[in-house]
């Protein structure tokens, strides 16, 4: 894949800058508003990344206050279960000789 992509650069290769751009203040004109575009992408990247940070943020912050609120309510009697000794389904009397 890499030697198709040199062969077809070979065979076509970019347009040079020079003839586009004439003049050393038409090339520094191309800068300027390239950087401008560049920015204004960047600056609508920035909002979707906060949008959907915060979006995360406030979902992590609910999850976490119901878990707490949910901790608070429990009882601080503790089961076999949370111990992991769940018990089998059937009992067993170790105590009666029959």
């Amino acid at each position: 894949m890499y030697t198709e992509a040199m062969s077809y650069r070979q065979q076509f290769p970019p347009a040079p800058f020079f003839p586009l751009y004439p003049s050393l203040e038409a090339w520094q004109e191309h800068r300027r508003v390239d950087r401008l575009e560049y920015e204004a992408i960047m600056d609508r990247n920035e909002a979707v990344f906060y949008e959907q940070y915060g979006a995360f943020e406030a979902q992590r912050k609910a999850q976490e206050e119901a878990r707490a609120a949910t901790a608070a309510t429990r009882s601080h009697v503790f089961t076999y279960s949370e111990f992991g000794l769940d018990d089998p389904g059937e009992f067993n009397n170790f105590m009666n000789p029959d």
